[in-house]
């Protein structure tokens, strides 16, 4: 007698990994993802988060390019990043209350508008310089705080199916591919921008975030999965256990361990605008930068590829450590092509230590917080660029970008203390704890002989 599948599309039955999967390669999970949502869905969910790549940088390279003026492109670009960390957690909890496809909806509207608005404010201040910044600085923070959290609302959705369905090895799957899915748009994002910069002016990087808007945020809104899943119910939440809150206890740490790889992309940023404007070529920022989005990208996939474990605090420490050492030679570019070479040198660690934060979060994330954690990780990374991008245009402008080049590389030294007292804290809490415990045992058995 022939065994029915165990979902069949428009089902209603509960959908799992198979056993075969989840101790396959990371393409069978990805295979295994594909049929329990659509390969469209994972494309559109990398389309529609490009706005969050692509709106700091262009606003950055757009003023940096029309008023020559770093400081102000700095703290432009730093409140358009800012209104985004900070609409993240809120967008989260009003999804919660009035559903994805609402605050979807909405900020897909308000944020084209909110873009004319900001290219019209930067026009105003190309054209007479003595007018107030005023209106421009609130243009971008509004700019901000209506693009679509998709990274988030998308991490939410997949936590939430696999706690309705009590399927660890789903969230471990879903939230791989949302690590590579977002240095995918890094790469995409800062592509994007600077070709557009480079072919239609420095203001064409950001009318390039409208048909994102316009096509990838509504289909992401709209997007159904394959798979109807059933519902089912949810496992009773264990009684929190010592272990537990001494887990809570170090979760902050990863996500504040975010925050200092934010400040690293966003100082990198204002300072390769810094650099750039010494050779009148800011337009090419963005290509720049996505020499750095390249390499990570690559990065990324073979770890998430070779599923090597990244959880652990030893994989933290190892890679903050090759981070700062590679972050040196950035700092004391002698050219053009010494700067790419670093560039992608430095992009392959940074994409690496995005995988292994994320995966450090996620390991140590109480089942009963894991909304809150993961989308506090993505609001700490981009104020994190908020404050990096506004401080490397700081650095730029007052001692030149030899010293705004030096930020990324005290970003990746705090991103290595972190790790260090995380690694601290981790063996004082639980290692030692095990090991105190099995000396015990051994000594309890040794006693009843």
């Amino acid at each position: 007698m022939r065994t029915p599948p165990a979902t069949a599309p428009g089902s209603t039955g509960s959908f799992r990994i198979p056993p075969a999967a989840r101790a396959g390669t990371a393409w069978a999970r990805l295979r295994v993802l594909a049929r329990l949502v659509g390969l469209g869905y994972l494309g559109v969910t990398v389309f529609a988060r490009l706005p969050v790549a692509m709106l700091p940088l262009g606003t950055l390279v757009m003023i940096a390019s029309w008023t020559r003026q770093v400081l102000l492109a700095g703290y432009a670009a730093g409140a358009v990043a800012l209104a985004l960390a900070v609409s993240v957690p809120l967008y989260g909890m009003l999804a919660r209350r009035v559903g994805q496809r609402v605050v979807l909806l909405f900020c897909s509207a308000a944020n084209t508008a909110a873009l004319l608005w900001l290219i019209h404010e930067a026009d105003r201040v190309q054209r007479n310089p003595e007018i107030g910044i005023g209106l421009l600085l609130a243009a971008c923070a509004v700019t901000g705080a209506t693009c679509a959290p998709v990274a988030a609302l998308a991490r939410i959705r997949w936590a939430g199916e696999s706690q309705r369905l009590a399927d660890r090895s789903l969230l471990n799957s879903s939230l791989a591919f949302e690590s590579v899915a977002d240095v995918l748009a890094l790469l995409l994002g800062a592509a994007v921008t600077g070709l557009s910069c480079v072919i239609g002016g420095p203001h064409t990087g950001l009318l390039m975030v409208v048909p994102v808007n316009v096509v990838g945020v509504l289909a992401f809104a709209f997007f159904r999965l394959r798979h109807a899943l059933g519902p089912t119910s949810p496992p009773p939440e264990p009684e929190e256990t010592a272990a537990d809150a001494a887990r809570r206890s170090l979760m902050w740490l990863p996500v504040v361990g975010m925050g200092a790889l934010g400040l690293l992309l966003g100082s990198m940023q204002s300072s390769l605008v810094s650099y750039t404007m010494n050779f009148d070529a800011v337009q090419y920022v963005g290509l720049l930068y996505a020499v750095l989005g390249g390499s990570s990208l690559v990065s990324a996939v073979i770890v998430v590829g070779l599923r090597a474990r990244t959880n652990t605090w030893g994989a933290w420490l190892l890679w903050a450590c090759l981070l700062t050492l590679v972050g040196m030679p950035v700092s004391m570019p002698t050219g053009d092509a010494t700067l790419a070479l670093s560039l992608v040198v430095e992009g392959a660690v940074v994409g690496v230590a995005l995988i292994v934060t994320d995966s450090v979060v996620m390991s140590i994330a109480p089942v009963r917080s894991l909304d809150l954690v993961l989308t506090s990780a993505l609001a700490s990374l981009l104020a994190g660029n908020a404050l990096g991008l506004a401080w490397g245009a700081v650095l730029g402008d007052s001692l030149g970008y030899n010293s705004a080049l030096m930020l990324p590389v005290l970003s990746a030294g705090a991103y290595l203390l972190l790790a260090h007292l995380y690694g601290y804290l981790w063996r004082q809490r639980f290692e030692r704890r095990e090991t105190d415990a099995r000396l015990a045992r051994h000594l309890a058995r040794r006693d009843g002989r």
